[in-house]
C-alpha cells in the first residue's frame, strides 16, 4: 500500500465515522483557532507597544531618579547630599555611550489667559529635552541654552493647552499667560501628537498634548532656588549596551555625591510590565488552545482504537493477501493526520475570520502572519501525529491468524 492508498483507505474511515469524524474536527478547528489568535493577538500588542514607546522616544533610554539613601543614612555625607542637579546631568551628558542627558521637573501650576484658566502640569525641561523626547514644535521655537543662563520667563504650550487658552495653536505664539503669580511670554507651539489604539479609547497620547514647558532654570529659581532637579533621562547610542552605561552612570554620581541616593531604571518599566501581565494573560489562553487539541488528540486515538477493533478481521484479511504491518502503521497514521490536518486547516481560518472581525469592530492590530499559520497548522498536525502512532501500532501488531478468527 502506497502513500495515496493509504489517504484514500483513510479518508474511507473518516466518512463511514462521519459523525465522531465531525465532532473531533469541531475540537481541533477552536483549538486551532484559539492558538493561532492569541498568537495574531500578542503580536499586534508588541507590536502596538513598540509603536507607543518610538512615539513618546522611550526606546533606549534610561531614567535616573532622586530616591533613599542606602546603607548609613545619618553620615554626615549622606545628610549633604542634595540629590539630583544640573550639573549631575551635565557630568552624565559627557559619558561614553550617551547620546544625551536631559535634567527634568515636574510641577503643577495654574494657568491663566483671558479665554481659559485651568490647573496645568508644568514641564521645567532643558534644551535636550526636545530632541530625547521625541516632539516637534509647530509654531515658534523650543526653549534655548539662552533661555536656560538668563532664567527667562518662556513658555512653550501643548497643542490643547494652546488651544483652550487662545482658540487656535497658531495665535498663542507671542501671547502671555499667567503660570501662578508670574507672567510668561509663549514662545513656542508643539505639534498635536496623536496614536489611535482602538476606536473606543480616542488618543493614546492626548496627555503628552496636555502640558506646558519652562526652562528648568527659571523653575528653580522661583521654587527651590538651587539647582536640583527630579529626574535625569538619558539616551542611550546604544540600546544593547545598556548595562554597561547604566554601571558608567552610577559610578559617576556615586563618586559625586558619595552615597547612592539616586536609582535607575527602565524609562517606561510600568508599561514593560504591563507587558509581562498581557504575555502572561496570552499565556493561559495559548494553554486553552493547546488543551483543547490535545483532547481533540486523545478522541482521535479513542476513534482509531474502536476502528482497529470493529476492522479486526479485514485488517486479517488484508495481511493475509500480502499487506505488510508497515502498510496498515500507514493506514491508521495517515487517518490521524488527515483528520487533525482538515481540522487544523479549519481553525486557520477561523482564525482569519476572528482577527479581520476584532481589526474591524476594535481598531487592534492582529495579524495571522504566515508563520503564525503554520504554527498552528503544525501543532495540530503533531497531535494528529502522536494520537495516531498507538492506534497504528495495534493494528500493525495484529496476528493475520488471530485477526480472521475475530468475532
Amino acid at each position: 500500500m502506497n502513500l495515496l492508498e493509504a489517504f484514500r483507505a483513510g479518508l474511507d474511515d473518516a466518512r463511514t465515522n462521519l459523525g465522531r469524524t465531525l465532532l473531533t474536527l469541531v475540537g481541533l478547528t477552536l483549538g486551532t483557532a484559539s492558538i493561532v489568535a492569541v498568537l495574531a493577538l500578542f503580536g499586534g500588542a508588541q507590536s502596538l507597544s513598540q509603536d507607543i514607546l518610538s512615539e513618546i522616544g522611550g526606546a533606549g533610554t534610561l531614567v535616573v531618579r532622586n530616591g533613599e539613601v542606602e546603607g548609613a543614612s545619618e553620615s554626615a555625607r549622606a545628610r549633604a547630599s542634595r540629590g539630583l542637579t544640573l550639573d549631575d546631568a551635565r557630568a552624565l551628558d559627557t559619558l561614553p555611550g550617551v547620546r544625551r542627558a536631559s535634567p527634568t521637573s515636574t510641577a503643577s501650576a495654574r494657568i491663566e489667559s483671558a479665554r481659559d484658566a485651568f490647573n496645568a502640569s508644568i514641564e521645567a525641561v532643558s534644551p535636550a529635552y526636545l530632541t530625547l523626547n521625541d516632539i516637534e514644535v509647530q509654531y515658534g521655537r523650543w526653549i534655548t541654552e539662552l533661555d536656560l543662563e538668563t532664567r527667562a520667563r518662556v513658555v512653550v504650550l501643548g497643542s490643547a493647552y494652546a488651544q483652550s487658552l487662545f482658540g487656535s495653536a497658531a495665535a498663542a505664539v507671542g501671547q502671555e499667560v499667567r503660570l501662578g503669580r508670574e507672567r510668561y511670554t509663549v514662545v513656542g507651539v508643539l505639534a498635536r501628537e496623536e496614536l489611535i489604539v482602538a476606536a473606543w479609547e480616542g488618543n493614546a497620547l492626548e496627555w503628552r498634548n496636555r502640558r506646558a514647558f519652562i526652562p528648568i532654570t527659571t523653575h528653580q529659581s522661583r521654587t527651590t532656588g538651587g539647582d536640583e532637579v527630579a529626574t535625569i533621562t538619558i539616551a542611550i547610542d546604544d540600546p544593547g549596551e545598556r548595562a554597561a552605561v547604566e554601571a558608567r552612570v552610577a559610578a559617576t554620581l556615586l563618586a559625586r555625591h558619595g552615597v547612592r541616593d539616586f536609582t535607575i531604571g527602565g524609562r517606561y518599566d510600568s508599561a514593560e510590565e504591563g507587558m509581562e501581565y498581557y504575555f502572561v494573560f496570552n499565556v493561559i489562553f495559548l494553554m486553552v488552545g493547546v488543551i483543547a487539541l490535545l483532547a481533540g488528540g486523545v478522541v482521535i486515538t479513542n476513534v482509531l482504537l474502536a476502528s482497529v477493533v470493529e476492522k479486526t478481521r479485514e485488517i486479517g484479511t488484508r495481511m493475509a493477501v500480502g499487506a505488510s504491518a508497515g502498510d496498515v502503521f500507514a493506514h491508521y497514521l495517515v487517518q490521524a493526520v488527515l483528520i487533525t490536518g482538515t481540522g487544523g486547516a479549519a481553525g486557520v481560518l477561523l482564525a482569519l475570520s476572528l482577527t479581520s472581525t476584532m481589526r474591524a469592530l476594535m481598531q487592534f492590530p492582529a495579524d495571522v502572519t504566515p508563520l503564525i499559520a503554520l504554527a498552528g497548522l503544525a501543532t495540530a498536525t503533531f497531535v494528529g501525529l502522536a494520537a495516531g502512532v498507538y492506534p497504528a501500532y495495534r493494528a500493525a501488531r495484529l496476528d493475520p491468524v488471530e485477526a480472521l478468527r475475530y468475532e
